[in-house]
């Protein structure tokens, strides 16, 4: 069943203490490593007035010589992925909506965000059906937005760590192709006819981020990629398992601190896991809320 909003790597809220048994921020030691290193969740972007870095990931910093994002954020690298995420060859969203379903979405884009339909158009069509559902949860938070990973690479340069990235952009992009063009479609609609709905479960999602409660995250996040198991396979699982080799050699090179999206973290082939599997020792490490 189709759950939740394209929430596919999100935001920060609300927890009254700090988390014990789960977290966004994770230890890991032995299989010879000489000083722990840290592996941290995270989402794509947050409201401005909801952002906060948790002393525990400041703590963290202090502590290591390696910071590693999953893709470099400079100009030409955002340029292949905003290439990845339209159509191609003159295409866009009439490609894949029947004539009423794109009146549908260009009406909700008007309603919710005073987009005009020429506007709609020339801008928003020619982005695929996965970029859009991303669009419209952005443009939802209706103020300034932060970045994680940029905020985190400029905290990086002050603490004069080594950073890197743990694939080229374009990896990123040839996942993102692997969801099928009519499925992608099917998720956008499902977004536009539970919107205010899915505006309160991202509401949720922020919660359960900053409590610490990954297990829900993943539940929010993994939408709709449960329901294509070659999506999932391509864009979390064959990527996690690209990323271990590279993290375990980072890692054994100098404490690290490795930041990913939140989503690659659960599950028997998330890194936490490969990590365990791997033989290292992997805690989590409590994060105070705001």
């Amino acid at each position: 069943m189709v759950k939740r909003i394209f929430l596919l790597l999100l935001v920060f809220a609300i927890a009254p203490a700090s988390i014990a048994h789960t977290s966004i921020l994770w230890e890991v030691s032995g299989n010879g490593l000489s000083q722990p290193s840290y592996v941290l969740g995270t989402l794509k972007f947050v409201n401005e007035k909801d952002f906060f870095i948790p002393g525990a990931i400041t703590q963290a910093m202090d502590k290591v010589q390696i910071f590693a994002i999953e893709d470099q954020v400079d100009h030409h690298h955002q340029h292949e992925l905003n290439k990845a995420i339209h159509f191609s060859n003159g295409k866009d969203l009439h490609s894949v909506l029947s004539p009423a379903e794109y009146d549908k979405t260009a009406s909700l884009f008007a309603t919710e965000f005073g987009i005009s339909r020429k506007r709609f158009d020339t801008d928003y069509a020619r982005m695929i059906p996965l970029a859009l559902s991303i669009t419209m949860t952005r443009l939802s938070l209706k103020e300034s937005l932060k970045y994680y990973d940029i905020e985190l690479l400029h905290i990086a340069h002050e603490h004069k760590l080594k950073s890197f990235s743990l694939e080229p952009i374009e990896r990123e992009a040839e996942a993102i192709q692997q969801f099928p063009m009519d499925e992608q479609a099917r998720a956008l609609l499902h977004s536009v006819n539970t919107f205010e709905r899915q505006k309160e479960e991202f509401r949720q999602l922020v919660q359960a981020f900053r409590a610490g409660d990954i297990d829900k995250v993943f539940e929010y996040s993994q939408h709709p990629t449960e329901n294509n198991p070659r999506f999932t396979e391509a864009f979390f699982t064959q990527r996690n398992k690209e990323w271990l080799p590279k993290i375990d050699k980072m890692m054994h090179e100098a404490p690290a601190l490795i930041a990913v999206g939140v989503s690659h973290l659960e599950g028997t082939s998330g890194l936490l896991q490969l990590l365990r599997d791997k033989g290292f020792t992997v805690k989590p490490v409590p994060v105070e809320s705001r």
